[in-house]
C-alpha cells in the first residue's frame, strides 16, 4: 500500500511567523527614527533606491509626504534616443511636480544643441539653487555645442562630470568650493578658465582629464587630490595637450595614465603616498616622479625610490625589453602587483639611454614583495617566454603569474611546450601558480570605467 506523508513544513513556516510576530511586540518602542528633523528623514530617503524611498510613505503618517519633499535624484540612465521628446516632457513633469530641493540631476540620452534654451531653463529652476551633483554626457559630434551659463551656476556642488560640450564662451570666474569630483571628457575648455575652476576648487579629491581641447599646458595643486585619471586619444594632427604639471601632490594615492600613440608629458611633484601607477606607455614624451625621468616610458634617470608604490602597469612593445622592467622594479622596491601588457608600439630612440640593469642585480621587489604578475596578450614566442621565464626564476613569492592568450593557442600541445620553455618545474617560488586563460585585447578604454572604485582596475578587469 501506498504510504502517504503529509509535510511539516507549513506548521514550522506557521510557528516562524507566529515567532517573529510575537519578537515584534517584544520590542515595539517609540518610533525614534521619525522624530528625526525633515532635513534628516529626507538625506536618508535620497539615500535609497527610487522604488524604496517611494515606500517609505506607508511607514507611518510623518513618512506619508517625506517621499515626496525629500532631495531629487533625477538620473535618466539611459541611452540616446534620437525621438527623446518623451524623456524631455516626463523631465520638465517630474521638476515640475516635485516639492522639494533636487540633489543630482543627470541626463545621458539627450542632445544638447536643439535643446540648449530648454536645459537653461532648467538650471534656473529654483529647485535646483543647492544642487550637489551634476552629470551631463552628450553623444559626439562634429561641432560641440556651448552650455548655458546657468549649468554652471551651483556653488554647492560636489561633483561635475561633463561629456562632449563646450564650456561658455566669455565664462566668469568659476568656482566650486564643495568640489570633490571633476570629470572631463571630450570637453573644450580655455585654459585659463581651467585653472581659475581648479584655484577655486580647493577640495578637489579626484580628476579625470579624457581627451580634452582648448589648452596645451596645465599647471595646479591640490593638496587633497588622491585620484588622477589622464587619457588622450586625439589624432596626431589634431593634437594640443603638451603638458601636465600636479604641485603639492601630498594625498595623491593613484595615478592612471592612457594614450593612443601621442599623450602628454606629465609630471607629478610631491606625491609621497602614490600607490598605484599605470598605464606608463611610449606615447607620453616625459613621465616625471620628481627628480626621476621616464621618456617615452624609458627610464633615463631613476633618483629615487618610491616604496609607497604597489601596483604598477606598463604598455610595452610586442619586443620586450628586460633591461627597462628591471629598472622599473628597483625603482618601486615595494611593488605588490605588476601587469604587462604587449601592444604593437617600437621602442623610442631614447631607449639607447635607458638607465642599465643587469639581469643578475639583486631587485629588492623580487625577493620580498611581488605576488601578482599580469601578461596581457601573451604570444609564447621566444621573445614573450624568455622574458617571462626571467620572473619564474627570480620571484620569490610569487603566488600567481597569469599568462592572457589567444583562444586559437591554448591547445595541450601549446601549454606543455610552455611549461617546458617557462621551466616552471624549477621556479624560484614553489607555491607559484601559472594560469593561461583566453582574454583577447579589451577594449582600449574599457578600465578606466569605475577605475577609481575597483582595488584594482589593471587585472579586476580581467577576473
Amino acid at each position: 500500500m501506498d504510504r502517504i506523508v503529509f509535510s511539516r513544513k507549513p506548521e514550522r513556516r506557521r510557528r516562524k511567523r507566529r515567532k517573529r510576530s510575537k519578537e515584534i511586540i517584544t520590542y515595539e518602542g517609540p518610533d525614534l527614527i521619525s522624530r528625526l528633523p525633515e532635513c534628516v528623514l529626507g538625506a536618508i530617503i535620497t539615500l535609497l533606491k527610487p522604488d524604496e524611498g517611494a515606500r517609505t510613505a506607508a511607514l507611518s503618517r510623518r513618512w506619508r509626504h517625506a517621499w515626496r519633499s525629500a532631495p531629487l535624484n533625477l538620473d535618466d540612465g539611459l541611452k540616446l534616443d534620437h525621438f527623446s521628446y518623451q524623456r524631455i516632457h516626463a523631465i520638465s513633469q517630474i521638476l515640475a511636480a516635485h516639492p522639494g530641493p533636487a540633489r543630482r540631476f543627470a541626463t545621458r540620452s539627450l542632445k544638447l544643441f536643439p535643446n540648449i534654451s530648454l536645459y537653461d531653463d532648467w538650471f534656473r529652476l529654483p529647485a535646483l539653487d543647492a544642487l550637489q551633483e551634476l552629470v551631463l554626457h552628450f553623444p559626439l559630434t562634429p561641432c560641440q555645442a556651448e552650455l548655458p551659463a546657468s549649468a554652471l551656476r551651483f556653488a554647492s556642488l560636489r561633483v561635475l562630470d561633463l561629456k562632449h560640450c563646450s564650456f561658455p564662451s566669455g565664462c566668469g570666474s568659476l568656482a566650486f568650493p564643495c568640489l570633490t569630483y571633476l570629470s572631463l571628457h571630450g570637453v573644450t575648455i580655455t585654459e585659463e578658465l581651467f585653472h581659475r575652476m581648479i584655484s577655486n576648487s580647493p577640495g578637489i579629491e579626484a580628476i579625470v582629464l579624457d581627451t580634452n581641447s582648448g589648452y596645451r599646458r596645465l599647471r595646479f595643486s591640490l593638496p587633497r587630490l588622491s585620484y588622477l585619471a589622464v587619457a588622450d586619444s586625439s589624432l596626431p594632427c589634431r593634437k594640443e595637450q603638451e603638458e601636465l604639471v600636479v604641485e603639492d601632490a601630498a594625498s595623491l594615492e593613484r595615478l592612471l595614465l592612457h594614450e593612443l600613440d601621442n599623450g602628454m608629458s606629465v609630471r607629478i611633484i610631491g606625491a609621497t603616498k602614490l600607490k598605484m601607477i599605470g598605464y606608463l606607455a611610449t606615447g607620453f614624451p616625459i613621465f616625471a616622479l620628481h627628480n626621476s625621468i621616464f621618456k617615452s616610458m624609458v627610464p633615463v634617470t631613476l633618483v629615487e625610490q618610491f616604496p609607497t608604490v604597489k601596483i604598477l602597469a606598463l604598455q610595452m612593445p610586442k619586443l620586450p625589453e628586460l633591461n627597462v622592467v628591471i629598472a622599473y622594479l628597483r625603482c618601486f622596491p615595494c611593488l605588490e602587483k605588476l601587469k604587462i601588457k604587449f601592444v604593437r608600439n617600437k621602442w623610442p630612440e631614447s631607449l639607447k639611454d635607458a638607465v642599465h640593469c643587469a639581469p643578475s642585480a639583486p631587485v629588492q621587489c623580487l625577493d620580498h614583495s611581488l605576488k601578482i604578475i599580469v601578461l596581457q596578450s601573451y604570444s609564447g614566442e621566444e621573445p614573450h617566454a624568455d622574458f617571462a621565464k626571467f620572473f619564474v626564476k627570480r620571484a620569490r613569492i610569487l603566488e600567481v603569474m597569469k599568462f592572457c592568450v589567444a583562444a586559437w593557442s591554448t591547445t595541450p600541445i601549446w601549454l606543455e611546450d610552455q611549461c617546458r620553455r617557462l621551466d616552471i618545474e624549477n621556479r624560484a617560488s614553489r607555491c607559484a601558480q601559472f594560469p593561461f586563460v583566453v582574454s583577447g585585447d579589451l577594449p582600449f578604454r574599457f578600465w578606466m570605467e569605475g577605475a577609481f572604485s575597483r582595488n584594482d582596475p589593471f587585472i579586476d578587469v580581467l577576473d
